[in-house]
């Protein structure tokens, strides 16, 4: 008899219809992870650097950005902010398969998937199979969720790394599980600069619980497990290790946009949540957070200890995201965080209303989601152009032909080494490569790719030798491709 209630618990209809929907979600997940792969999300800037380190790894063994003939970035604290955790597996991509978007992006994939299982299984862990499945719909249904998420970046796998540190941090203390969560943690840290600040927000979720017996003992196993990655983060980009040269990194990871007014950019970036979509949902996300949360305060019902770390790492991200220039990225990773929250939130707030937390978040999923599909084709998460050009240049370059590609890492990913020179510039005093316009043996460049227009870049006699000595021969969007006049 016992055995048969079993029976018609686990294949209730209510179980059903909770496994088909979480069936659907993943088919979701899958088709939008995988859906034109080379030119879904467009690439950028940021990934072009992280593509043309892992392609330097492999073909020449160099950990940096190629940017000449036998020519590599030496200032690898302000260059490589991607780090390994993200990069060795991108490399091992390019090893297997060559030098292709998809190819690389195959690991990111792989992250994407894990980064939803984290985030469903930590959301169960602290809520309960149905806020588990509500808050896996609104993450597979976000469009940045696939638009940051599948660019080789540091935002997702710093996700992943710290939340499968959060799962083995749960429960009862154990050394080894400790341990564990330390070195996951460090990994966190170690993929993006941007991490660090999981160190804060694990100490102050330790410190919630002080009261537990061996405090110090926790902490000295967390750390214990962390050293070890950020050890070798902190080879990786300063070989030669120095304090003036850690001063240098810390300098330039506090202001890596060479901002001299801090003040206006916080106002502009905190007037974005009440003027532009994507942070003003991000504002009623947080804004009902908060409001369970004092709900519950006031009924005297504790926090777990993991959603104090949750807390404190999305507060920590916002006020890191105000001193930015305003990119939707730099709040990503905490508005990931928030539909795990969500949910829960939402029930405790409708305490007697399920039905209506439960059509709320529907509602938002469905929105997210019809969204999700208008933006497909949007030139911002789905374009060519980089692989357009590239074949274009392809057609005509000759072998020993000298092609400078002007802040486009990603169009050099794509081109063969033997002849490319890149110019990066990253912020109005930090620029990669050599500003002038001719090639090592001073002879003007066969052709130059260039991203943006002339004005656009701190290039001494660019446009003025644009329009003397070369002629246009492409045009993909914002990609220009000129040939020097014979």
């Amino acid at each position: 008899m016992r055995s048969l209630i079993a029976f018609k618990e686990k294949f209730s209809l209510a179980s059903v219809r909770e496994n088909g929907l979480a069936g659907i979600l993943a088919i979701v997940l899958i088709i939008f992870s995988v859906w034109h792969l080379s030119d879904s999300p467009a690439t950028w800037f940021d990934e072009g650097i992280s593509l043309g380190i892992a392609k330097s790894l492999v073909e020449n063994g160099v950990y940096s950005l190629q940017v000449g003939p036998h020519e590599f970035v030496l200032e690898r604290p302000f260059l490589i902010t991607n780090n390994y955790p993200v990069l060795a597996p991108v490399a091992l991509a390019i090893y297997l398969a060559g030098n292709d978007f998809a190819a690389a992006r195959l690991p990111m994939v792989l992250f994407l998937w894990v980064a939803a299982a984290l985030l469903y299984v930590t959301a169960r862990r602290l809520y309960g199979k149905e806020c588990a499945l509500m808050s896996l719909a609104l993450v597979v249904t976000f469009v940045p969720f696939y638009g940051n998420g599948k660019a080789v970046l540091g935002e997702v796998p710093g996700l992943v790394f710290f939340l499968a540190g959060l799962v083995a941090w749960s429960g009862e203390y154990h050394p080894r599980r400790w341990f564990l969560a330390g070195l996951l943690f460090g990994l966190s840290a170690a993929t993006k600069p941007f991490f660090l600040i999981v160190a804060p927000a694990v100490l102050i979720g330790e410190t919630y619980q002080y009261k537990q017996t061996g405090f110090w003992n926790r902490i000295g196993w967390l750390l214990a497990g962390a050293v070890g990655p950020l050890i070798i983060w902190l080879f990786s980009i300063l070989p030669q290790f120095s304090w003036q040269g850690l001063q240098a990194m810390v300098g330039y990871y506090s202001n890596s946009y060479a901002s001299d007014n801090f003040f206006s950019q916080i106002v502009t970036n905190s007037k974005r949540f009440f003027t532009e979509t994507t942070p003003f949902h991000f504002l009623i996300l947080f804004g009902t957070i908060a409001m369970a949360a004092w709900t519950r305060r006031r009924l005297g019902e504790p926090f777990k200890k993991e959603e104090v770390v949750l807390g404190i790492f999305v507060i920590l991200n916002l006020v890191w995201y105000l001193k930015t220039p305003g990119w939707y990225r730099y709040f990503f990773t905490a508005h990931l965080l928030l539909f795990l929250l969500f949910p829960a939130a939402l029930r405790a707030i409708f305490i007697r209303r399920r039905a209506i937390a439960l059509s709320l978040v529907a509602g938002l999923a469905l929105v997210q989601f019809g969204y999700l599909l208008t933006k497909r084709d949007n030139s911002f998460y789905n374009s060519a152009a980089v692989r357009r050009i590239t074949s274009a240049i392809g057609q005509i370059i000759n072998r020993n032909d000298a092609v400078l590609v002007i802040n486009a890492p990603s169009i050099a990913f794509l081109l063969p080494k033997e002849q490319v020179y890149q110019y990066l510039q990253i912020n109005p005093v930090l620029y990669f490569g050599k500003a002038k316009l001719s090639d090592e043996e001073n002879r003007p460049y066969d052709y130059i790719i260039l991203n943006g227009s002339p004005d656009s870049v701190s290039f001494p006699g660019l446009a003025d030798m644009l329009v003397r000595s070369y002629r246009l021969v492409d045009q993909e969007e914002h990609y220009t491709l000129y040939r020097y006049r014979l």
